[in-house]
């Protein structure tokens, strides 16, 4: 989106969200937050949440798309192609939904889905659903990050299709911290190495898809934490992260600090 489209753009995302095209013959009839089910709760009150703090939505482009998309299939919100005079934007990806739910006021649903979440969300029932958001939201969370690290370096984006190849064969035995540690140093040794070999870029990718692995595996023989990254304030959570750690589930820090495991939950 050009420069001239940005006060549009935040104008948009001031106003309150209206409905819109509230019959939506297309989606299923839901009367209240308790029949969204839990991933419709979750995801619907991360973005709520993003639209009032103008977060991201979801650690990349393709997990907010995937948000939006059970939500328009909910009939809750409608994604639309173009921006619209009503239509608000996610902040980061310049997606433009509109709020389509007629049975619950848009001012309602923060209060009304972080009770559900604290009450219902926390039954066991739930959690083989949040085991799975958990398993989902690695990946994006280590994609972002390694995004991060590389366009503080100056390296683009197309070193990404090296880290989609280990992250096929996931391994449970590493946190979301170790990950973003392997990340961390191999970058920082791809830095050294384009020092050393300007502009060799198979050269890069090399050193990526092989410092990753090896830098992995020296977080099982280090002191506990000593290899583990915390968020930074340099790459803020995105709501989806948020709302999952501190609402939907008690895991808190254990998000960034231990691999997905159903008995956390």
């Amino acid at each position: 989106m050009s420069d001239r489209s940005a006060p549009f753009v935040e104008q948009m995302t001031d106003s309150q969200p209206q409905l819109r095209d509230p019959a939506r013959p297309d989606a299923p009839t839901i009367g209240d937050v308790r029949h969204l089910g839990g991933r419709g709760a979750l995801y619907l009150l991360a973005l709520v949440q993003a639209h009032h703090s103008r977060a991201r939505l979801a650690p990349t482009l393709e997990g907010t798309q995937a948000v939006l998309s059970v939500l328009d299939a909910l009939g809750v919100v409608r994604v639309d192609q173009q921006i619209r005079p009503d239509s608000h934007i996610v902040a980061g990806d310049k997606i433009a939904w509109a709020y389509t739910w007629a049975n619950v006021p848009f001012d309602e649903l923060d209060a009304r889905l972080k009770d559900h979440l604290k009450g219902d969300g926390q039954e066991p029932a739930y959690a083989e659903t949040w085991l799975r958001v958990w398993q989902e939201l690695v990946p994006q969370e280590i994609t972002a990050y390694l995004q991060h690290q590389l366009r503080i370096h100056q390296f683009g984006d197309f070193f990404l299709a090296e880290l989609a190849r280990l992250l096929l064969p996931y391994d449970s035995r590493y946190s979301l911290g170790h990950w973003r540690y392997a990340c961390w140093a191999a970058v920082r040794s791809m830095a050294s190495v384009s020092l050393q070999y300007p502009g060799n870029v198979e050269l890069l990718k090399f050193t990526l898809s092989s410092e990753l692995p090896r830098r992995l595996k020296l977080t099982q023989g280090s002191l506990e934490g000593k290899l583990c990254f915390s968020p930074s304030h340099s790459l803020p959570d995105c709501a989806l992260t948020s709302v999952f750690s501190g609402i939907a589930t008690r895991l808190g820090d254990r998000y960034w600090t231990s691999p997905p495991a159903l008995a956390l939950l």
